[in-house]
């Protein structure tokens, strides 16, 4: 009974199918849907927020400051890094803990080469992130 009913729609759909004719969009379809949409593209700039000016101005506060404290201290002695009490940094659970650390050598030759494969694929993938960003990729 089923199987008679499932022929009888697949008919009726193939004779619905053929009595109806294809419709097909005008052949300017696409032109007058895009003449229809309004695209106002704004793009961002991109501006790093301390601009190379600020950044030289930093590095130029940087170094008179080095050698404002050069100039000033050159003719006394530094007794005052002798006030400070450098102790409770050297002296703590978790340096004592590293100190103790032993590594082996294979290790450490693995720590130093993780870290020259990250140092170089830092820059790489800025570069290929930068391109797919500006859509070029």
């Amino acid at each position: 009974m089923k199987e008679n009913a499932d022929e009888f729609l697949e008919n009726l759909v193939k004779k619905t199918m053929k009595s109806s004719p294809l419709e097909a969009p005008p052949s300017d379809f696409t032109s007058n849907i895009m003449a229809r949409i309004n695209v106002k593209s704004t793009t961002t700039v991109y501006q790093p927020l301390i601009s190379k000016m600020g950044w030289m101005l930093i590095l130029t506060t940087g170094i008179a400051y080095v050698v404002y404290l050069y100039v000033i201290s050159a003719g006394e002695p530094n007794d005052w890094f002798k006030a400070v009490d450098f102790s409770t940094v050297s002296n703590n659970e978790i340096m004592n803990f590293f100190s103790e650390l032993k590594l082996a050598r294979i290790t450490t030759y693995a720590m130093v080469v993780c870290g020259l494969m990250l140092c170089a694929q830092v820059p790489i993938l800025k570069y290929f992130i930068t391109k797919r960003q500006q859509g070029s990729y």
